[in-house]
């Protein structure tokens, strides 16, 4: 769950070759005990229908983004997180849970930031790789105030033409509101 919140402490700049090298690393030095290449190929092919190939996993995650008309990255984090969503400890008081919730609340909270408005399509690929409304395991991450705020967010997100909006920073406040008024 660090590799794909925090990808770029891992391996520098993200870019496909980099991550495909880090995954076959991390399966090679856990000896095997950690197939990711199965877990992602499996949620491929039974959730998506995307049928294994010779290409492997990669190959899989490649056909996923030409459907979705997205970078491979994002989609990459995308099926990642289902792995984790399906496989892994996400419960309600999961440390992976608190991870994924912890980027995502610095992701929001780095909106106001003029870097932000600047390169808005580093974050929005963020933003995209990590937030999916559609997943139960993904909802169970916030209360309902912030899972309200989250949807609002996404929608924004989806409907603007990949740039900083207005209601995007009222929606950053509105989120900052609810998390000052839960301490």
């Amino acid at each position: 769950m660090l590799f794909i919140t925090r990808t770029g402490m891992y391996i520098g700049k993200p870019s496909k070759d980099s991550i495909i090298s880090f995954v076959h690393g991390y399966e090679i030095g856990t000896g095997g005990k950690c197939n990711i290449s199965n877990l992602i190929s499996g949620v491929l092919t039974d959730e998506f229908g995307i049928a294994r190939m010779a290409t492997d996993w990669t190959g899989q995650i490649e056909e996923y983004s030409k459907q979705r008309k997205q970078n491979w990255i994002i989609s990459f984090k995308q099926i990642m997180l289902k792995c984790f969503y399906r496989y892994g400890d996400f419960k309600p008081n999961s440390e992976l849970k608190e991870y994924l919730k912890s980027r995502l609340q610095s992701t929001i909270g780095q909106l106001n930031l003029q870097w932000v408005a600047s390169n808005f399509q580093h974050w929005y690929d963020e933003w995209k790789g990590l937030v999916d409304v559609k997943e139960r395991g993904f909802k169970m991450i916030w209360s309902d105030e912030e899972w309200c705020i989250i949807r609002k967010l996404d929608n924004e997100i989806n409907n603007t033409q990949i740039q900083l909006t207005n209601k995007l920073l009222e929606l950053r406040m509105e989120y900052k509101n609810i998390i000052a008024c839960q301490s």
